[in-house]
């Protein structure tokens, strides 16, 4: 068993080096001036839900990306998220899970830079490092560490205020084992800004 959680840990990790080591390829072999700017974004949730006195749950998500465009449509994104999922629910669940998502990112606008609004989606492949604490009714508990490679969907809009500042609000899928029909297991909705440089 220990062998094979080794094995799985060493081989996701061998795949996200791969696909940061092309990222950084295409990076070296794209002249700059094919590009059209670099962005650096920030971005926050928070969302919390009371059941009854006693049960709640809550989540908090924060993250940060740097983004380098091909051209002006078309950018890579390398991207982090941190994540804390707290559920109390009386006499059932006591977990909390703490997230760290590394990821890189295809990302596609609809409309040029000179647009105030831009519209875009994202596909894009992660690494996932988790871990848990608590436990459910049964006595059970959530495997405390899980390190897994997923998949990345996302959609969102960026609003220029001026040519070097934005807001940014993204809907991000992580698709647990990269299978698509985990999209809604985890899903972010996140609000922030974006320096264009």
């Amino acid at each position: 068993m220990a062998m094979e959680i080794s094995e799985n840990k060493l081989n996701s990790n061998l795949l996200f080096a791969m696909a940061i080591l092309g990222i950084a390829t295409a990076l070296v072999v794209i002249p700059r001036k094919a590009a059209a700017r670099v962005e650096i974004s920030s971005g926050f949730s928070f969302s919390q839900s009371t059941y009854a006195e006693g049960s709640y749950s809550w989540t908090r998500v924060w993250g940060a990306s740097f983004g380098y465009n091909l051209t002006e449509l078309t950018q890579i994104e390398l991207s982090f998220q941190d994540v804390t999922d707290r559920t109390h629910i009386a006499n059932y669940q006591d977990t909390t899970f703490y997230d760290r998502i590394y990821s890189v990112d295809w990302s596609q606008s609809f409309a040029g830079k000179n647009a105030g609004l831009q519209p875009y989606v994202k596909v894009g492949i992660g690494q996932l490092n988790r871990e848990a604490t608590g436990s459910y009714a049964n006595g059970i508990s959530p495997p405390e560490i899980v390190d897994s490679v997923m998949g990345v969907l996302g959609g969102g809009l960026k609003i220029y205020l001026t040519r070097n500042v934005g807001l940014r609000s993204e809907v991000t899928s992580y698709l647990t084992g990269g299978s698509i029909r985990t999209w809604k297991d985890n899903t972010k909705l996140t609000l922030g800004f974006s320096l264009y440089l």
